[in-house]
């Protein structure tokens, strides 16, 4: 069985898989032309991939991915694991002594502050990357595999690290999707975040005001677009 234009099957079924890093419109445009041609399966995928590579790299011209990888995903990524940590320790410490009111209030205060964090995050993240989405999922995963495996253990499960990365997800889906949040909405979840490092504690200050930057970018774009 062969694919188009004497392409084996499985040629065929590679080159389709390398255009899938190339838009719609142009996959398009592409698979038809090679279809058409009788160039070969591998030099039809090497000018798949070709391709799909300058287009990556004129992605990289902008200030976008850089900010969304390597300015948000991965000090983020950092940043909310050390939170998780002491979240998950703070609310599991809740099942293990009476409640105090104000313990409580902290424990769940500073939860709800880490899943905020993490989809206000995400969306940024899915918002700016654009087509370079995948560095920023490296830019996460990579910290994220290496504290899972330096993880000491001690009967507590590594998943207390992890506790942002669902909302992250789902921020990034809702990023990835919506044009822009809209502005009194956006200027909320700003103001919300601004008062995250009142409640850091002593010497996390510093780290909750670099996490302003997302909710702050996403408002001064919403009232720009309203303008």
């Amino acid at each position: 069985m062969s694919g188009p234009c004497g392409f084996s099957s499985v040629g065929w079924r590679c080159i389709e898989a390398a255009a899938g890093l190339l838009a719609p419109p142009e996959r398009e445009v592409v698979l038809g032309d090679l279809a058409e041609t009788d160039r070969g399966a591998w030099r039809g995928l090497g000018d798949v991939l070709g391709l799909a590579s300058r287009r990556q790299l004129a992605r990289w011209s902008s200030w976008r991915p850089w900010a969304a990888s390597l300015g948000l995903a991965l000090p983020a990524s950092l940043f909310l694991m050390g939170w998780s940590v002491a979240v998950s320790g703070g609310v599991a410490s809740l099942f293990g002594e009476p409640a105090q009111a104000r313990l409580l209030w902290l424990s769940l205060s500073r939860l709800f502050l880490v899943i905020f964090w993490a989809w206000m995050t995400g969306f940024v993240v899915g918002a700016v990357s654009g087509g370079t989405l995948w560095a920023s999922v490296l830019a996460c995963c990579g910290p994220c595999l290496y504290c899972l495996s330096e993880w000491p253990g001690h009967g507590l499960s590594g998943l207390r690290l992890l506790i942002f990365v669902l909302p992250a997800a789902w921020g990034v889906w809702r990023g990835r999707r919506d044009v822009g949040l809209d502005p009194g909405w956006a200027v909320f979840l700003a103001a919300l975040a601004t008062l995250a490092p009142l409640m850091s504690g002593k010497g996390g200050w510093l780290h909750c005001c670099y996490m302003l930057w997302p909710g702050w970018y996403l408002a001064a774009t919403a009232l720009r677009k309203q303008e």
